[in-house]
């Protein structure tokens, strides 16, 4: 491939990066736009398990998977089902005899090491897209909020759920899932709170609600209380209630141990459950790619940033396996495309099913 190509990443998550910090070290221009105004500007969000065939690969390809593995948590591993009435674990993982290898990692832990690999030049900060204007042909031009613009040959959307980048393909946008999280976090759990969590994560499954935990570095523990409501149902019952107070209502009758982990955060972020179709497509356009939650937001049942920086993985490596770039990125983006409604397929009613009224 010529190495002259002018390449935009839109987003500066895992996915965007990795595709920059692979494209970068393998000669390519490139250029990540970061909504973000700085590195520090907002909270990352929990933890993360790299699984060593997806997101470990992908690191491989960066040159980062020596660095990654000398600061995850291997010991983080576990993960554990409690009983939402009396508190008791009724599974724990791993099993006797099994061996795991997907080390956690904070986000903000992975996006640090990710940045320290890109040259500062190659990302700019505060460029939030407005949208992205096709061209018969090269170069397509990217129209920032703050009025200016700028101009690629090739235009990788990384940019979430809401996706500008794919809004310029195609109108399909996702729909809420009928599941909110609302995430809290406990910056120092007592010690019963450690050891219900464990070393790594906790679920407890209770109808249309659940809670889920997660060590977090530091000792840290994000929780998140997931309940099964319409968005205006939230907004109604939030014009007179706190998240918290509102949360004391809902799992009145859990278990004291599981309460207790509601009530160590001091407040709730809510965070509704988007996806896209499993059947999502988009024409080809020349050009233009999407990968990670651009191309296939689903539910959170531990694939997304795995398949997101497999994504930025295999597009960079296509791009730069052949001077027909574009029928490389063509290529890349069916297979990203095919993967990723495979595991949909599966991750979308698996989701629904944890909130079924006999999921206790």
């Amino acid at each position: 491939m010529r190495k002259g190509l002018k390449i935009a990443v839109v987003g500066g998550g895992p996915a965007g990066l990795t595709a920059a910090v692979i494209l970068h070290k393998l000669g390519h221009q490139v250029t990540v736009y970061e909504a973000d105004v700085s590195h520090d500007h907002r909270k990352q969000g929990g933890t993360l398990d790299l699984h060593e065939d997806k997101g470990q690969i992908a690191l491989r390809h960066a040159g980062l998977l020596d660095a990654f593995r000398a600061i995850a948590r291997h010991e983080d591993q576990e993960a554990k089902n409690v009983d939402p009435v009396s508190g008791e674990v009724q599974i724990a993982r791993p099993h006797p005899g099994e061996e795991l290898d997907r080390p956690e990692i904070d986000r903000g832990v992975l996006r640090d090491l990710l940045l320290e690999a890109l040259p500062a030049e190659n990302l700019v900060w505060n460029a939030r897209l407005h949208d992205l204007e096709l061209h018969e042909a090269a170069p397509h031009r990217l129209n920032f909020a703050d009025g200016h613009h700028d101009e690629a040959d090739l235009v990788i959307g990384a940019d979430g759920a809401w996706s500008k980048v794919r809004k310029a393909l195609t109108p399909v946008a996702p729909t809420y899932t009928g599941v909110t999280f609302l995430e809290g976090w406990i910056e120092k759990p007592t010690p019963a709170q450690a050891e219900l969590v464990g070393r790594g994560s906790m679920f407890a499954f209770g109808g249309p609600e659940a809670i889920f935990a997660q060590r977090n570095g530091l000792g840290r523990i994000c929780v998140y209380a997931a309940v099964k409501r319409s968005q205006d149902w939230l907004q109604k019952q939030r014009r007179s209630l706190s998240w918290n107070e509102l949360l004391r209502q809902t799992y009145a009758d859990w278990s004291p141990k599981l309460l207790d982990l509601l009530e160590g955060c001091a407040d709730f972020i809510d965070r509704p459950i988007y996806t896209l179709p499993d059947d999502i497509d988009w024409p080809f356009r020349a050009g233009v790619a999407l990968i990670g939650d651009a191309a296939h937001v689903m539910p959170p049942v531990g694939l997304g940033v795995n398949l997101a920086m497999q994504d930025a993985a295999d597009l960079a490596l296509a791009i730069n396996s052949t001077a027909d770039w574009k029928a490389a990125t063509e290529s890349a983006e069916a297979l990203i495309r095919d993967r990723a409604r495979k595991y949909m397929r599966d991750a979308i009613p698996g989701f629904t099913e944890w909130f079924a009224e006999d999921s206790e």
